[in-house]
């Protein structure tokens, strides 16, 4: 079926177009819409996007740092050098986890900017306290799982108290 300039189809006989001569308006429910675009994310400010460069920065640092004493330090023979990449790694999550925490409540909550980064650096030491603190533990001798899932559910504890408690909780 050919149609000249100005015919229009219907959406049921635009539906059964061949792949090649498919309408370029998308199809949402029954109405045809020209344009429809997705909305763009709110911006984050730029002194949260400097911070959110920096800990990334910081966290590939810590990383290549952890990684590199991980490769070279034997933890039975230098057990003080053991607990620095203990450390080092305990930084890296830190520093990771509250970059990605920081971004991540930036997409979740748009517009509501007062706790975040208080509430992510308290989240990201969390993580990295309990990372860092088992594995110098292990270094040392003590602790074992059970510990850890003690400390984890502590932690999980403790942040929820503490996000309840806050006013402003987003």
């Amino acid at each position: 079926m050919t149609l000249r300039d100005g015919d229009r189809r219907s959406a049921a006989e635009q539906l059964e177009l061949p792949l090649d001569e498919q309408p370029t308006a998308t199809f949402a429910g029954k109405v045809l819409r020209p344009n429809a675009v997705a909305p763009t994310p709110p911006r984050i400010p730029a002194d949260d996007q400097r911070l959110i460069r920096a800990l990334g920065v910081g966290a590939l640092i810590a990383a290549l740092a952890t990684i590199g004493g991980a490769l070279t330090v034997d933890p039975v023979l230098q057990p003080t050098r053991a607990l620095a990449v203990a450390g080092s790694l305990a930084l890296s999550v830190t520093l990771g986890i509250t970059s990605f925490l920081l971004l991540r409540s930036f997409q979740g909550h748009p517009g509501v900017w007062r706790v975040r980064r208080r509430r992510s650096l308290r989240r990201g030491l969390f993580a990295g306290s309990l990372i860092g603190g088992y594995l110098a533990l292990r270094i040392i001798g003590l602790g074992g799982p059970t510990g850890l899932l003690i400390a984890v559910l502590l932690v999980v504890v403790a942040e929820m108290a503490i996000s309840r408690g806050e006013t402003d909780t987003v």
